[in-house]
């Protein structure tokens, strides 16, 4: 697998201070979602959620801590709480996983997982976000919300600058990502379950 050198990561935090001052997404006045924390919200939402991924024929959540691979809510939750804990053995790194939740109606639309620093293997795939929206609420600007919600969170724990990864194929991640201060740093190959795919490396300033 390969790694990105100190180098590289401090060459892409400052050109992402420099470069996302200027391209810093705008402040809306009131969001439609708000973030909560995945233990906090029931069972019975969570797995309504997972189950619209699965009926609409995709097999992974990306940023919810393997959601998709579980067919039962306590082992999942559990999961999540042991990578809320530094140092852990299942990512090695502290995370915190939010549930996008829509203000008007209480639905969970998405989630998001915020990874407090970077391992070697999240340089080179995952970085310090995962975020998926449920497909049928798509399209809305809910992943934007998401990430803005996320970066201010990660800003308060003095989080200078955010890594984020993307397929090069995936167009709404990667304008997501750009509409909030998000700066190319590289694309190069990498392995991924025995595939080799094309990942972009992004920087959003926190700064």
């Amino acid at each position: 697998m390969c790694n990105l050198s100190k180098g590289v990561e401090e060459k892409g935090i400052e050109k992402g201070r420099q470069e996302g001052k200027r391209k810093c997404c705008r402040k809306m006045p009131m969001s439609n979602i708000k973030l909560i924390s995945a233990e906090k919200e029931s069972e019975e939402k969570i797995m309504f959620f997972r189950k619209s991924f699965i009926e609409a024929g995709e097999s992974t959540i990306n940023g919810s801590r393997g959601l998709h691979h579980f067919e039962h809510y306590n082992e999942w939750i559990k999961k999540v709480k042991e990578c809320e804990r530094p140092g852990n053995d299942i990512l090695g790194v502290q995370a915190t996983l939010y549930m996008a939740m829509r203000r008007i109606d209480n639905k969970i639309i998405g989630c998001i997982e915020l990874r407090h620093t970077l391992s070697e293997d999240l340089k080179v795939l995952g970085g310090h976000v995962g975020f998926s929206v449920t497909p049928k609420e798509r399209k809305k600007g809910y992943a934007t919300e998401m990430l803005r919600q996320v970066m201010e969170k990660a800003r308060s724990l003095g989080i200078p600058a955010l890594m984020l990864t993307c397929d090069t194929e995936n167009a709404a991640s990667k304008r997501t990502i750009m509409k909030c201060g998000g700066v190319l740093e590289k694309v190069r190959s990498i392995q991924c379950h025995g595939e080799e795919k094309r990942c972009e490396y992004y920087w959003i300033s926190l700064c």
